[in-house]
């Protein structure tokens, strides 16, 4: 009887497994968004004066704000346990090592560049609330990862549900960063662009909204999440666990919403997410992704690259109403990072159709469009 050998084990590219880059595109695409949230607007770069110390020794530079700290300790937290994750065969403290050089280096790095940036403030403060969050992400990566039967659960778990190989791995990861853009409460569910003027959003968002940005909006919204329904069963193994999948998914983005909004939101602003367009676009998509999935690979493939590229393309037609930044008068938080959080969540949304798309084009160009060899189709 033939066994499987220990290639073929190894491309079944489970977390576990040292052929899975899932850590990796993770690590990269997460720096990446920490590196855009924190050097935006990328203008009016001013070198310090010669005769000002370095901003690290500057007096003065360390205040200590407890909502930039809790939100700096959070930021780096992720980043700590994905790159903890990277090395397969590593002792705790090489693991926990290299997250918090990880995140000690990409913080520096970030605050010196701030200190050209006048609008932004290059801060100790931020560098060691970074450092402790990577330290923290990392410490707990280090612990799941030394539990053979949590990293047997996870390895199985990545193998028999998903696509194996690199580009289940970057599909996973794409799929991350779209649910790390839900922590943004005051952008509706498979919304990519917020309701026109803040005074309309107080003055109550279900009442009398123009019609045309009403089918914009609902446009916009069905696109998302039949966009978003598509590209999950695509990674998904096995037809039968598809609706699962897409139920799980749609309840987590809706739980991560929920805590952001009790904790960010102004109570006024809860009525932005009941309007009409967004209501009617995602019932609509919610129809339309159910028999979406039932369609042959490529068709689902061409209809997940139509929507999402759609969803991004038809906002333009109401840009002077619809905004693709959520207006900061309906936060119930102190300004500090604010900014960041709001500008990096929505460029995610706005940039992640088309990372989704080129996504797309690799997989078709896969033998049989991508599907696994034993998937039931």
């Amino acid at each position: 009887m033939n066994t499987p050998t220990g290639g073929a084990t190894r491309a079944a590219g489970g977390p576990g497994n040292p052929s899975s880059r899932l850590p990796h595109a993770l690590a990269l695409l997460y720096a990446l968004a920490i590196a855009y949230a924190s050097l935006q607007p990328f203008g009016d770069w001013i070198a310090p004066p010669g005769d000002s110390p370095f901003w690290l020794f500057s007096p003065g530079r360390a205040r200590w704000l407890r909502y930039d700290v809790a939100a700096n300790v959070i930021a780096y937290l992720p980043l700590g346990a994905f790159v903890a994750l990277i090395p397969r065969r590593a002792a705790p403290a090489i693991r926990v090592a290299l997250g918090v050089a990880a995140g000690f280096a990409l913080s520096f790095a970030m605050e010196s560049l701030q200190a050209w940036m006048p609008p932004r403030d290059a801060n100790v403060v931020d560098l060691v609330s970074n450092t402790a969050g990577a330290f923290a992400g990392a410490a707990l990566a280090t612990a799941i990862a030394r539990r053979p039967d949590a990293r047997a659960t996870l390895s199985a778990w990545r193998r028999n549900l998903f696509l194996h190989g690199a580009l289940g791995d970057v599909g996973l990861a794409l799929l991350a960063l779209w649910l790390a853009a839900q922590l943004n409460p005051a952008i509706p569910l498979f919304a990519i662009t917020f309701d026109q003027a803040p005074d309309r959003i107080f003055a109550g968002a279900s009442q009398a909204t123009d019609s045309a940005v009403t089918v914009i909006e609902a446009a916009g919204s069905a696109f998302q999440l039949v966009g978003v329904g598509l590209f999950l069963a695509l990674i998904v193994r096995h037809r039968r666990h598809v609706g699962a999948a897409v139920l799980l998914l749609i309840g987590t983005a809706l739980l991560l919403k929920g805590i952001a909004a009790i904790l960010l939101l102004k109570p006024a602003a809860w009525e932005g997410w009941l309007r009409p367009g967004v209501s009617t676009g995602t019932a609509v998509g919610a129809l339309a992704l159910l028999a979406a999935i039932a369609l042959p690979r490529p068709a689902m493939i061409a209809l997940c690259g139509i929507a999402l590229l759609s969803s991004l393309l038809t906002p333009l037609l109401a840009a002077d109403v619809l905004f693709t930044r959520a207006p900061l008068t309906l936060f119930n938080w102190r300004y500090g990072h604010l900014l960041n959080f709001n500008g990096l969540t929505h460029t995610i949304l706005l940039l992640w159709p088309i990372a989704a798309a080129a996504w797309l084009f690799a997989l078709a160009g896969r033998p049989g469009w991508g599907a696994p060899p034993d998937s039931l189709e």
